[in-house]
């Protein structure tokens, strides 16, 4: 039964609209599924839920005696717990009655009851009492293990299994990048997370693969419940819970003018990226997986401007090998049939601490991963890494038009360094393409030298993400310093204006892959500033180019360079 209607904002947004069912992920559950059932299907599931409920207990019972012969008398206890709470009948039997008059799936009504359950342990003023919610998710969970036929779930379509009947969003805590990525492939609608900052990872991956999602939306674990209907609009960073029916039809007619604005935009698709006078600023894609470009094959893109490799290696469970990387790495130079291919070497650290771990084998002891061992100061401690890396890229190049990023720069003596190992590895592997090799301005630092970087390096790209994070001091996830985030700052327009002038002074090209990219209010100064290219999420292409062709070209850097 749905609740009342309740709303709230968010601190950030992957455009789109979706109305859906919810679906709460809270930190060590998984997702089940939730079917309205005919009445003919009631006594089965009833029978569903029993079968489970006596294959939990002889489960304990088989646990229980292994420990028993091992003299352990402490967890004997827990199982003790634990096959008590599954035998009461305010678990199972209340589940078996919400089956009966909801006509709901037996997973469905046992995950309500242990949220019921929960509940009032959390309300009562008896410490021991408030301590015990635990043992009920872990005695619920036995149950819905055996419904699922499933042990601690390991692959995408068990961990998030989206059922077709209804559009599912997820509401959790937080998400991470890979989760994201797992339920954007089975199928999931939209997100829904209460942590999280205007420019965090996840919310990136989100926009760059077109799912809905809404980040920092605090509170509305609270106010949700499974099986409620929500509409996400991300377009205005809302959620609205249980919404009244003629809420329901005005946002109907929302979408289906959404729909018809986005149409509009298909005269768009497969034309030239020029300013109103002619001027041509390749619009290029942000991308992570190569079935993204199918997409890219329908709107047109003058490249890929920015493949974040570590990508590759997050789906991973080894640290790939040079062979498994030149494959995929070649793949995409393929499919791009000629337009060039940008490839950001690892930009890992303590702040992706799974891929920090995969790649160095411990953990990260620093006390502030965003200012720590990352990127290219990672890789050069790391040289298997990155000779690896390096020798598989490198290998692509021959495929196609390939530019290798280094991440991270500070200063001139890490472009050096990455250009004499590239340098060795191409004459060593007897390559014949040419080498281009360039860097990444996302440091104050780097843009402050960008004269003398510009000289060692074949390119150019400006990390506006990183660069705005890094120079106002607000960490780009963290909700509390989200207001303190803000890319129009001066200090910023003055770093980009500066690495553009190094740029021009040495005649590289000089692009921006960073979120400023799809930004509007930004695409003027970007034309002005003579930027060879901007590289952004797919979705974000024919906007961009559409508002390109409605702005003139007036140069700010003096000709003089």
């Amino acid at each position: 039964m749905s609740g009342p209607r309740s709303t709230g904002s968010a601190v950030a947004a992957s455009p789109g609209i979706i109305i859906a069912r919810t679906q709460k992920l809270m930190h060590g559950r998984s997702p089940i599924p939730e079917r309205h059932l005919p009445a003919d299907r009631i006594d089965q599931e009833v029978t569903r839920l029993k079968q489970a409920v006596d294959a939990a207990i002889a489960e304990i019972d088989f646990e229980r005696q292994h420990l028993r012969e091992l003299g352990s008398q402490d967890p004997l206890m827990v199982l003790d717990a634990h096959r008590m709470m599954i035998r009461d009948p305010e678990l199972a039997h209340r589940a078996i009655t919400r089956i009966m008059t909801e006509c709901i799936n037996a997973e469905w009504a046992l995950r309500q009851q242990i949220d019921t359950i929960q509940m009032v342990f959390d309300q009562s003023d008896n410490t021991y009492l408030r301590s015990r919610r635990h043992d009920v998710e872990q005695a619920g969970q036995r149950i819905l293990n055996q419904l699922m036929d499933q042990s601690p779930a390991s692959s995408p379509e068990e961990r998030y299994p989206v059922h077709p009947d209804e559009p599912v969003i997820y509401v959790g805590e937080d998400f991470s990048v890979s989760d994201i990525v797992q339920m954007w492939r089975q199928g999931v609608a939209g997100i829904i997370t209460e942590q999280g900052g205007a420019d965090a990872h996840n919310i990136i991956v989100a926009r760059g693969i077109g799912l809905p999602a809404l980040v920092g939306a605090t509170g509305i674990l609270q106010h949700t419940n499974d099986g409620d209907q929500i509409i996400l609009d991300g377009e205005r960073r809302l959620w609205i819970l249980n919404p009244p029916p003629e809420e329901l039809a005005t946002y109907k007619q929302f979408i289906k003018a959404i729909s018809i604005s986005r149409e509009a935009l298909s005269a768009y698709a497969m034309q030239p990226s020029l300013s109103r006078d002619g001027r041509e600023i390749k619009l290029m894609a942000n991308i992570e997986f190569l079935e993204e470009l199918d997409l890219a094959d329908r709107i047109g893109i003058d490249g890929v401007g920015l493949y974040r490799s570590e990508f590759l290696f997050l789906n991973c469970k080894e640290i790939p090998d040079e062979e498994m990387q030149y494959r995929c790495y070649a793949s995409i130079v393929r499919r791009l049939r000629g337009k060039p291919v940008t490839m950001r070497l690892l930009d890992i650290g303590g702040d992706k601490a799974c891929m920090y771990r995969q790649a160095t084998s411990r953990d990260y002891s620093g006390s502030n991963p965003v200012l720590g061992l990352r990127g290219i100061r990672l890789l050069l401690r790391s040289p298997r890494l990155l000779t690896t890396q390096l020798r598989a890229m490198l290998r692509a190049a021959e495929e196609g038009p390939l530019h290798i990023l280094v991440p991270m720069v500070t200063c001139c003596e890490e472009m050096i360094q990455v250009r004499k190992l590239a340098e060795q590895l191409h004459h060593d592997m007897n390559l014949h393409q040419p080498l281009s090799i360039g860097a990444i301005i996302e440091v104050p630092a780097a843009a402050l030298v960008a004269d003398a970087l510009a000289e060692i390096s074949d390119f150019f790209s400006i990390g506006t993400n990183d660069l705005v994070q890094y120079t106002l001091a607000a960490d780009r996830s963290d909700e509390e310093v989200a207001s303190l985030y803000q890319p129009s700052h001066p200090a910023i327009k003055q770093l980009i204006y500066q690495t553009a002038v190094g740029a021009k002074k040495a005649g590289i090209p000089l692009s921006v892959c960073g979120e400023l990219a799809a930004s509007p209010e930004w695409t003027s100064t970007f034309l002005n500033l003579d930027m060879h290219a901007l590289s952004m999420s797919l979705n974000n292409i024919l906007p961009i180019r559409r508002h390109l062709s409605k702005q003139d070209y007036k140069p700010a850097i003096p000709p003089a360079f």
